[in-house]
């Protein structure tokens, strides 16, 4: 179940802050910048 809550947590991070709610809109986003760098302290704490 834990691993559940930081998968759920880390997926609504990235839907928030790259906004589209297609897959391949969050693909076509990170061409401009990778969304690890920003999203770095999540992944840290997955």
């Amino acid at each position: 179940v834990s691993y559940e809550v930081s998968i759920g947590l880390i997926l609504i991070t990235v839907l928030i802050c790259v906004g589209p709610r297609n897959s391949s809109e969050i693909v076509m986003a990170q061409k401009q910048i990778w969304s690890g760098i920003p999203l770095f302290p999540v992944l840290v704490m997955s």
